[in-house]
This record gives structure tokens, C-alpha cells and sequence, in this order.
């Protein structure tokens, strides 16, 4: 169980490291594998980095984690494309933008897919999850861990969302994901793909009303201060995913492949446990903060979803959505 007291010393620990190349040398019998992060050096996603850095550290197997974080290195398809490439060594990354080059991943994507945080735990660890790790490496990436985002909800600037209907006219920031983009304009807003970096500013600027996200992310990266209400509409929970390029996994020796492979697995079980002690404090102190939250009409925006279903079972199949929906929490 995480507790608020290692939360802290996480936090505490962070520290924005600065890249020195893009060229690595032959392995050697000390490795240092930088994993980027778009998110800030507080974010508990980088928390939760930074201790497993420290556990890996601790194998003594001659490697090290280093954190990138706050998008030193670009946006998350910049991640994707370039350990694809072997230029970006590790990082975490949404499944969303993973769906760009590996399509499968739209499924993650879903609106009202993920029942709760056991059906979570139990779809990526289970026979689905190796299914997509194995798509993953059919592209050049090695999933390590998987990370639970917790339930996304919309926030604005303009007013509280409970029905539908209220969404009308609202230009809502999306992740660069078709499906993404239908579920929002299918809940009645105007979806706007965007890179997750730009976000802040075009709230700041007007360009858009809002976004959708977990509060923990609604809180860490400051959206209170440019957006008034945040709505419970709990449409999307779209893991992510901490990925090695098959290129520096290929480059490891098979004691050190070995030693991510089970400090991945344990990054999984801290990062889905601090996820859900971070979701709820910062519904907390986003009210104190002066952020208006409300509950919204689930069932109402869940009845809007068929089209969406019914695309992505026209473009996929059926298989790969049953797969989740039949695996007991």
C-alpha cells in the first residue's frame, strides 16, 4: 500500500535531470537508460518513475534510470516514434497516441470500457494484456508496466457539465486519437486533438473552453487555475503503458532484461495504488482551490456510446472488446 508518506518522500526526491545526448555508446557494464515523461517533475506518474529507478538501482546490475520529465524530449508520439526508431530509449506514454502506430490500442480508448480498478488490474495483467505487449513489440516496443489514469472527467471554464446537452458548443481538448475524438463529439462537445504540452495555454488564451482528465492530473498541472468546474462524467479510464525501445532492450544483458521485467511489475502494482490515493486527495484540494465539482449524468452520456462501439467494431472486430468486457473483476 502507498502511503501520503512515501508519496512525499517521492515528491521530495524529484529533480528535472538534463539530457547530455541522443547518441548512446555499445552497452557496457554501466547502462543508463533515460525514460521521458511529458508530465511535471511532481506528477505521481514520475513518482512513481523515480522509485523504480531507485529499486532498480538497487539490483545492482550495472543500470540507471534516469527521469526526463516535462516533455524535455517532446510530445508523447515524439516518445512513440522514437523508441520505435531506437532515438528514444524508454518512456511513459498514453495509450491513446500508442493507437496511432499500433491501432489495436484504439480499444483503450473506449468510453465507459473500464468497470473499476480490479477490472483494470485484471485486463492488463491477464491474457489481454500480453496480447497488446505482444502487438507492442511487433512495433519496437517492450512494455514494462502498465498505469492506471484513473477515470478522465471534462473541465471548463464556462460552466458545470451534467447532461449532454450541456457540453453543447464547448471546444473540448482531446489526446490525438480518432476514437477519442468521436466519444467527445458523441457526449455533445467539440473535440480539439491536441498535444497534452499545449493545453494550458490555449485554456489561458481562450482558444479552447476545456479538456478532459484525471483530477490527479487536473491538479498537478494547475488546469484549476484557468477552468472554473470539473464534471464527473467518468467517460474514459485509458491506461498507459512505461515502454523500452527494442533497441536498447536488445542491447541489455539477460540479467538485466530480467531485473526490468520484474521491477516493471512491480512499478505496476505502486504506480494503480498511488493513482487511487492521488485521485481522491486531489478531488480535495482542487475544491479548496475554488474549482467547482460536480456529479454528472453517467447514464445519460453512456446511452450516447453505441455509434462509437459500433465503429470501432466495424475498423477491429469484435474479439479484442469482448476479450475486456468478459474478463471477471
Amino acid at each position: 500500500m502507498v502511503t501520503r508518506r512515501s508519496l512525499l518522500k517521492g515528491v521530495g526526491a524529484a529533480a528535472v535531470l538534463s539530457m547530455s545526448t541522443l547518441s548512446y555508446p555499445a552497452f557496457a557494464a554501466d547502462t543508463t537508460i533515460r525514460v521521458a515523461s511529458v508530465t511535471g517533475p511532481s506528477h505521481h506518474h514520475n513518482v512513481s518513475l523515480r522509485w523504480f529507478a531507485e529499486q532498480v538501482a538497487t539490483r545492482d546490475v550495472g543500470l540507471n534510470i534516469e527521469v526526463l520529465d516535462g516533455a524535455q524530449l517532446g510530445g508523447e508520439r515524439d516518445y512513440i516514434e522514437g523508441m520505435m526508431l531506437g532515438s528514444i530509449q524508454m518512456a511513459q506514454v498514453s495509450t491513446a497516441p500508442v493507437s496511432g502506430f499500433v491501432p489495436q490500442f484504439d480499444l483503450f480508448s473506449l468510453p465507459y470500457l473500464i468497470r473499476d480498478t480490479d477490472h483494470f488490474k485484471a485486463v492488463v495483467s491477464g491474457p489481454v494484456g500480453e496480447k497488446f505487449s505482444g502487438f507492442a513489440e511487433q512495433r519496437g516496443l517492450k512494455i514494462l508496466a502498465w498505469f492506471d489514469n484513473g477515470y478522465r472527467n471534462v473541465f471548463n471554464k464556462v460552466r458545470p457539465i451534467v447532461t449532454p446537452e450541456d457540453m453543447d458548443g464547448l471546444k473540448i481538448r482531446v489526446m490525438e486519437s480518432p476514437l477519442m475524438v468521436n466519444t467527445v463529439n458523441a457526449m455533445g462537445g467539440s473535440a480539439t486533438p491536441m498535444s497534452y504540452s499545449e493545453l494550458y495555454t490555449a485554456l489561458e488564451q481562450g482558444v479552447l473552453d476545456g479538456g478532459e482528465n484525471a483530477s490527479g492530473n487536473v491538479l498537478n498541472d494547475r488546469f484549476y487555475e484557468v477552468s472554473n468546474y470539473l464534471s464527473m462524467t467518468q467517460h474514459f479510464r485509458p491506461p498507459g503503458i512505461v515502454a523500452i525501445s527494442m533497441t536498447t532492450w536488445n542491447g541489455l544483458t539477460a540479467e538485466q532484461q530480467q531485473v526490468l521485467v520484474e521491477e516493471g511489475a512491480r512499478l505496476q502494482d505502486y504506480e494503480v495504488a498511488l493513482t487511487a490515493e492521488v485521485g481522491a486527495a486531489a478531488l480535495k484540494e482542487l475544491q479548496a482551490k475554488g474549482m467547482q465539482v460536480n456529479d454528472a449524468n453517467v447514464d445519460a452520456f453512456r446511452a450516447r456510446m453505441d455509434p462509437v462501439y459500433e465503429d470501432f467494431k466495424e475498423k477491429h472486430g469484435a474479439e479484442l472488446l469482448e476479450a475486456v468486457q468478459n474478463t471477471a473483476s
